[in-house]
């Protein structure tokens, strides 16, 4: 599990347009969001870095958590 911090992430329309496109990338992916921390917690066999431009595509600046 990785995790990434992510702005801008202002409602539950933004969780669920995040955690979507997360999952058709990867079905088999969990996606845990905790919004007003601004985190994506993320298990999956897609990259940190693929994950993170995805989310940056959906307008959401982000980077991989150390």
């Amino acid at each position: 599990m990785f995790v990434l911090e992510v702005s801008g992430m202002g409602c539950g329309s933004c969780v669920s347009k995040i955690t979507k496109a997360i999952q058709a990338m990867d079905h088999d992916a969990r996606v845990e969001v905790d919004r007003a921390a601004g985190r994506v917690m993320v298990e999956s066999d897609e990259s940190p870095q693929h994950i993170r431009s995805l989310i940056e595509e959906l307008g959401y600046p982000s980077k991989v958590s150390a």
